[in-house]
């Protein structure tokens, strides 16, 4: 019978030191975070709620499982981008429990504007990273996103 990839600790302490190692290099070799948070003049959390609802409406709960903020947590950050007059909260016309949250226009704005300011980041670059090198970080990064949302997934549907 095969091994599951659990039983194999050389593969779940490469993972762990692999994810310990990127923890101080990603916020600021791949992207600046705090200059992303000053030029935006808002958290970090508000950010990552405009990113996601950048591909549409959430209700609060699928808000809640992709950020992994509890929802008590998000209603807070939820009001005070409202508040900028970024997102809008509406009750779902099918279920009056269900809040349905959306970018506004000017959300919407914000959202192109942070995915502009992150590509400028991305052509500050070094020149030394060759083409090929480019396409696999590229690549690594968009298998990371899935592996991502997949184990969110997993978690959001796992039995309590």
């Amino acid at each position: 019978m095969a091994k599951h990839w659990t039983e194999d600790t050389a593969l779940l302490d490469s993972i762990a030191g692999n994810l310990y190692d990127a923890l101080p290099l990603l916020p600021k070799r791949l992207v600046r975070l705090d200059a992303i948070i000053r030029e935006f003049d808002m958290p970090f959390s508000h950010i990552q709620i405009l990113c996601v609802l950048a591909d549409g409406p959430k209700t609060i709960g699928s808000l809640s499982a992709a950020l992994g903020i509890a929802k008590p947590n998000i209603t807070p950050l939820i009001e005070n981008l409202r508040a900028r007059g970024l997102i809008e909260r509406k009750r779902s016309e099918q279920d009056r429990r269900i809040v349905n949250v959306q970018l506004m226009p000017e959300g919407l704005d914000t959202a192109a504007r942070l995915r502009k300011s992150i590509g400028e980041q991305v052509l500050a670059w070094p020149r030394s990273l060759s083409n090929s090198e480019v396409k696999r970080l590229n690549n690594a990064l968009s298998y990371l996103i899935e592996a991502a949302r997949y184990l969110a997934d997993a978690e959001t549907n796992q039995p309590k």
